[in-house]
């Protein structure tokens, strides 16, 4: 399987006459999204992408990679499964553009995590897919995809999930630097971005004199000195922390990349950092879940257990 640790380990290797060779090995969310950011950034149309298998190439077409990259859209077909299965490559550069990816991921973790005994899971991935998706619109300078897919674990008898996204926007190491805090590399600037708590978002510095703006006004009236104002429940960018206690309490995976490293979390929570061969300017992210070890390995902590005895034996607060 060539996922985003494997695209991210070797050069790109664009050819002189702008052409680049897609091989054959089957590729989850998390290649194909930062494949469609890098050749964005790169100016890369659909047109100049070599694929060695047809197959590979009507796959492209299927998630809309096309569309994401040249703004066309060939394929012939009525994308049934878009919603349960998969979702197809978005553009993150709108309100509607992350509206339309959100509701279209969620609805897939809806429908692949369906069982009652799963649904704070189901909950709170869909609430990190959100909070992850205003995080790389207000952060990726318009160069940001994610997509999603589900396929069957033939090792558990369940399914894998994987949710994705990438942006070529400042990375975690650039923002911190812009909002004043002294990182010097990325491996601390990933550590510090996805311990609970921490956010870039809380460090900037609003001028308490500014005009509060509706999100969607029309131009600024009051040029210098209005802001429009994002949504006050997201934009926080706590996303990643809550993903982390996912990966942690689900037996899931994780790769998160930007600049020279990737932190890699396997399904037994170890962690590690990997170098990038192809240096990522900005953020990368793939999480995979399986469904049957969602089911098998929920860790409760002793806040939920004590709500849940108080809930069993009806007690009044």
């Amino acid at each position: 399987m060539y996922g985003l640790s494997e695209f991210l380990s070797r050069d790109l290797g664009i050819q002189k006459n702008g052409q680049l060779s897609i091989g054959v090995d089957w590729k989850p969310p998390g290649y194909w999204a930062a494949l469609a950011a890098c050749c964005r950034s790169k100016q890369i149309e659909f047109e100049k992408l070599h694929f060695y298998s047809e197959k590979t190439k009507g796959y492209a077409s299927a998630i809309a990679l096309e569309n994401a990259l040249s703004g066309k859209d060939s394929y012939q077909y009525e994308r049934k499964k878009s919603g349960e299965n998969y979702s197809e490559l978005v553009l993150l550069d709108c309100a509607d553009g992350t509206d339309k990816a959100t509701s279209t991921i969620n609805s897939c973790i809806r429908y692949i995590f369906d069982s009652r005994e799963v649904s704070g899971f189901s909950k709170d991935l869909c609430d990190v897919v959100g909070d992850l998706h205003d995080n790389v619109w207000s952060h990726g300078k318009s160069t940001g995809f994610s997509m999603a897919q589900k396929w069957d674990d033939y090792n558990t008898k369940g399914c894998c999930f994987e949710f994705a996204l990438a942006d070529c926007g400042f990375g975690f190491l650039g923002e911190l630097r812009r909002v004043g805090l002294p990182f010097d590399c990325d491996e601390d600037s990933i550590s510090w971005c996805i311990e609970k708590g921490n956010s870039s978002k809380k460090l900037k510095v609003r001028d308490e004199w500014s005009q509060r703006l509706p999100q969607d006004i029309a131009g600024n009236p009051i040029p210098g000195i209005g802001q429009p104002v994002m949504s006050e429940n997201h934009h926080m960018g706590l996303g990643l922390a809550k993903l982390i206690d996912l990966i942690n309490n689900y037996k899931g995976q994780l790769w998160l990349a930007s600049g020279e490293k990737t932190l890699v979390i396997d399904d037994q929570g170890n962690k590690r950092f990997k170098h990038n061969v192809q240096k990522w300017q900005g953020v990368a992210l793939a999480c995979r879940f399986d469904t049957e070890k969602v089911k098998n390995y929920k860790k409760y902590d002793n806040d939920e257990v004590i709500t849940s005895l108080i809930n069993l034996l009806g007690v009044q607060s």
